[in-house]
């Protein structure tokens, strides 16, 4: 079947956040391969933009850095909620004049494609009145969408579209002591979103069983497609290397890695007690935003290194995306002791970068690392040191890891994903 006459929306929920998510590189992968089957793309947005019928000044307030705040006064809140019931959707113009952030790239590769549709506050209403009343708010488009896309639970339905959703993961029900998530309104957003779905995409087995064994659906209903990864060492420039890392006071392969919020879930505290433990000059580089917790994490290092604490670890907030490729490549390993993954996509990075990988045996990560990682129990700080031990005193065990990691990512190609894309649309199209 042809997938090219077929319009579909993609939800904008992450796409629209400044800084980096493992479910915004989901949605901006998704996009880029559904305009690439001939798929035409539209997103729908949030953004608070203005009324006015000016162009440059609409473009220009989509594009603001925008803290995602609305403004709680009730006339406001009213007004956002007439907008919401009467489909107030606003296409964002292409005046070619706004420059665009980094962050909003995914955005440029829908003039070719789609359009941007934009409902002031829509999700946060959206979940604000599902929270209220457990009702999903519907969106009527003037043109007709076939498949409404939704890259997370979202109380939101496109009139007469099929609905497809991807669900990640269920940390918040697996391990409810590792996330702030409300579980109860959690539960049920996931289960509506099941029942009003024609199709749910997992990213893992591992994630699908998880979805199996929780909900009730038919097994038929949930297809697995991976998520795609690309070798991104061919965008390494050797004699820039030593230059970036000299940026951020690294040397080449002198420090450990580990990229991921600073959380209960990401496992950092055992992370930093399995370092303490090594007898190694490396240091530990932590490259993360700073998530649920993350003061116990930073004063607990602080506790265990005391005034070598910032000689020994260092922490560094959101990296440019170009910069964080190079803090790759350097590293001796990457160390990623996860509580649960739905995917664990920073594994798969690393090997993109030829970074060799220690990884939990939990969850997803196994299924998706396969024979390119050391594998170590998350909970067992002793475990996770003598994993990365076992790499500093096996020179060759880190080069056939790495060698082990190129291969790997073949499962993981572009094309591959684009052929399970295609398969699960043309089960409902």
């Amino acid at each position: 079947m042809d997938l090219n006459k077929i319009n579909v929306i993609v939800d904008g929920y992450n796409l629209e956040m400044q800084q980096g998510t493992g479910i915004k590189t989901y949605a901006t992968t998704l996009v880029n391969a559904l305009i690439s089957l001939g798929v035409n793309v539209d997103l729908l947005c949030s953004r608070h933009v203005t009324d006015r019928d000016n162009s440059l000044l609409v473009e220009s307030m989509f594009f603001d850095d925008q803290k995602g705040e609305i403004d709680c006064s009730k006339l406001k809140l009213l007004k956002l909620f007439l907008k919401l019931y009467f489909n107030h959707i606003k296409e964002i113009p292409n005046t070619e004049f706004v420059i665009k952030q980094e962050s909003d790239f995914i955005f440029s590769n829908l003039s070719a494609s789609g359009k941007i549709l934009n409902i002031s506050g829509c999700y946060t209403l959206a979940n604000s009145l599902y929270r209220l009343a457990r009702l999903n708010t519907t969106v009527n488009v003037s043109r007709k969408i076939d498949v409404w896309h939704m890259t997370y639970p979202i109380p939101i339905k496109i009139k007469n579209a099929k609905t497809i959703a991807t669900i990640h993961d269920l940390v918040p029900l697996k391990l409810p002591y590792t996330t702030l998530d409300d579980k109860k309104y959690f539960f049920n957003i996931v289960d509506s979103t099941i029942k009003k779905s024609d199709l749910i995409l997992t990213v893992s087995e591992s994630a699908r069983q998880d979805i199996l064994q929780c909900f009730d659906i038919d097994p038929e209903k949930v297809f697995l497609t991976y998520q795609p990864i690309i070798n991104n060492s061919a965008l390494i420039k050797e004699d820039s290397v030593s230059s970036v890392l000299d940026r951020y006071s690294l040397e080449f392969q002198k420090y450990i890695l580990f990229v991921g919020a600073i959380e209960p879930k990401k496992n950092v505290g055992r992370l930093v007690e399995a370092y303490k433990g090594l007898d190694t000059d490396m240091k530990l580089v932590i490259v993360g935003k700073k998530a649920w917790l993350w003061k116990d994490t930073i004063d607990n290092i602080k506790n265990l290194f005391g005034k070598n604490f910032s000689k020994k670890v260092k922490i560094l907030n959101y990296l440019p995306r170009k910069d964080l490729g190079y803090l790759y490549t350097g590293a001796f390993c990457f160390v990623f002791p996860s509580l649960y993954e739905g995917f664990g996509l920073p594994p798969l990075e690393a090997m993109s970068f030829n970074c060799p990988v220690i990884t939990s045996k939990v969850s997803s990560l196994p299924e998706v690392c396969g024979d390119a990682a050391i594998y170590i129990d998350p909970y067992d700080s002793d475990d996770i040191r003598e994993g990365i031990e076992k790499l500093i005193n096996n020179p060759h065990v880190r080069s056939k890891l790495i060698e082990s990691g190129k291969e790997r990512l073949k499962i993981f190609s572009m094309e591959n994903y684009k052929e399970k894309l295609y398969k699960a649309y043309t089960k409902i199209i």
